[in-house]
């Protein structure tokens, strides 16, 4: 049995009940476990791993903050402003500690790790859940259903929302260096995904398959089950590509299937291709 203990452990009272912003969540959580090993060992190997790892933390809690920020404009959420106010004292803090770090200056690892724990104790447990019962409520009474959280780019025009379902956070990194263009969110459980569906307008879906819980097939199953969901394109990407998992694949409502290691031009092309055809088909329907 695995005794090692977290130096953060996701608990049941952290959810807001928002799922992609639990899943958000829970991957700070993942961070801060991770700067909190580094930590733990002092040599070259872990300074290098801290400081990579600090540097996906710093982008990563931008866009958790840039999530919440658009949930709270799209529900009229009465404490965004304080939110904002709280997001913005929380990035400076991280900023200077980064900057220290990078500099040689004073910088302490350790109590670096305290503070961002603290904050997962108190302002997801406590400022986080406040939003997600104002939610609940707008649901409950049926003023609010999915969420749609388009950002728009440079160019005024909405960016498209790409899900990714893979329990490898390796291939998850790779998603978000291919696809800078869209706004992606990503989901190491099939199940945690289709919860996500439920509050969010997702445009396109990468699919694993080999997952535990629940693998791609069966999250296919129940995803085609739902009539205002049977419409979203869905790539699979699976290192299975033999041809029976090709034919499962798209007979169980799979749009497409690419091979594992994944070819960057390949997948933008074929996701375009798919984004397209929608847009195509959006247009041929009858007002």
């Amino acid at each position: 049995m695995n005794t090692k203990q977290k130096f953060v452990a996701w608990e049941d009272r952290f959810s807001v009940n928002i799922p992609i912003v639990d899943s958000q969540h829970k991957h700070l959580i993942d961070m801060t476990n991770e700067l909190h090993d580094a930590c733990r060992l002092n040599d070259t190997f872990a300074k290098d791993q801290f400081r990579k790892t600090i540097q996906d933390a710093v982008a990563y809690i931008k866009h958790h903050f840039s999530t919440e920020e658009q949930i709270m404009e799209k529900i009229a959420y009465p404490g965004l402003a304080e939110q904002k106010k709280l997001h913005v004292e929380f990035i400076k803090e991280v900023l200077k500690n980064v900057a220290a770090f990078e500099e040689g200056k004073k910088f302490i690892p350790s109590l670096f790790v305290r503070f961002l724990r603290d904050w997962v104790l108190s302002h997801i447990a406590i400022v986080d859940s406040k939003l997600g019962h104002f939610l609940a409520d707008l649901q409950k009474k049926g003023k609010i259903g999915i969420i749609t959280m388009k950002r728009k780019n440079e160019g005024g025009t909405e960016n498209q929302i790409v899900l990714a379902v893979d329990d490898s956070k390796t291939q998850l990194v790779q998603y978000k260096n291919i696809l800078p263009m869209y706004d992606l969110f990503t989901c190491e459980s099939p199940l945690q995904a289709l919860e996500m569906m439920k509050t969010m307008e997702i445009d396109i879906v990468l699919l694993d398959l080999a997952m535990e819980e629940m693998n791609g097939f069966e999250f296919l199953q129940q995803l085609r089950k739902e009539p205002k969901k049977h419409r979203v394109p869905v790539i699979v990407v699976s290192g299975n590509n033999v041809e029976k998992y090709i034919t499962a694949s798209i007979k169980l409502g799979a749009d497409d299937f690419i091979a594992k290691p994944v070819e960057p031009e390949l997948l933008l092309k074929k996701i375009k291709m798919r984004l397209d055809k929608v847009k195509q088909a959006a247009k041929n329907i009858p007002a």
